[in-house]
């Protein structure tokens, strides 16, 4: 799964002589350095580069690369001005950095994308969790939320269907690292860096229960049972207004504990 360092288990993601970076602008990252947007290419070379790379290695259609490229208006022979792109950005990244003719085309298997490379470490994650390596998992959740935590995927495309699929993705991902970490950092006794992660989750989204359930344990293990009774509050007076509902019963069951041992303590 990965080498040990210091005692965490490094894990590694399948990444291969290039990485296609969809959070922010489209960008290449190589073994020589990293392409930002302009570098690439132009703007369609650019939106092919996105939809392939958004496409998690299946087969795009050229009629499909038309379609999203030029829309109502395509060029005489679409299909060459798409060859012609293609041929530009094996041109500067290898020859095996696009794959496919006049069938379609996808990233070749030597190219990774962050969207995608996030997807197996949240799922190594939750893996190492489950079978009781909170580390390896903590670690594994950490670099998928900095591989897709620094901001909106295809961000120069707003108003495309298949980059509207790929940002819902990427916030499903970071949802998951998230819960995952926090969970895999309360367990570590690592409270503080639980509550960071599920404080993130909740202001990406205010009805995550869950993440409140863990930011209250992490409060708890800290020693700050107040501050996990006004997240629970939070929490309540959020969803009345929101959802016209309670808590769960786990999470109420979480707050009555705690309001006992305060009572206890005191």
């Amino acid at each position: 799964m990965g080498e040990n360092r210091g005692g965490l288990t490094q894990v590694r993601y399948r990444a291969g002589s290039w990485q296609v970076r969809l959070v922010g602008a489209v960008a290449v990252h190589g073994v020589n350095g990293t392409w930002e947007a302009l570098d690439v290419g132009s703007r369609k070379a650019r939106t092919l580069l996105a939809l392939l790379g958004a496409s998690h290695g299946r087969l795009v259609t050229v009629e499909t690369v038309v379609d999203e490229l030029w829309g109502d208006e395509p060029p005489r022979q679409p299909e060459a001005n798409v060859a012609t792109l293609v041929s530009r950005l094996r041109a500067k990244f290898g020859p095996d950095v696009i794959a496919g003719g006049r069938q379609g085309y996808r990233l070749g298997n030597a190219v990774g994308v962050d969207l995608h490379d996030a997807a197996d470490l949240v799922a190594q994650a939750e893996a190492a969790l489950g079978s009781g390596q909170p580390r390896a998992g903590l670690l594994a959740a950490e670099q998928a939320l900095e591989l897709i935590g620094g901001g909106p995927v295809l961000a120069d495309h707003p108003s495309s269907e298949w980059a509207d699929r790929a940002r819902a993705r990427q916030a499903e991902l970071l949802r998951r690292g998230r819960h995952t970490g926090a969970e895999c950092a309360l367990r570590e006794g690592l409270s503080a860096r639980a509550q960071t992660l599920a404080e993130a989750a909740i202001t990406a989204d205010l009805l995550d229960e869950r993440a409140y359930g863990m930011l209250m344990r992490a409060h708890v293990a800290v020693g700050e049972p107040a501050r996990a009774l006004l997240a629970y509050e939070r929490l309540r007076a959020t969803l009345a207004a929101e959802l016209g509902t309670l808590p769960v019963a786990a999470t109420r069951d979480l707050h009555v504990s705690i309001l006992r041992a305060d009572v206890i303590s005191a």
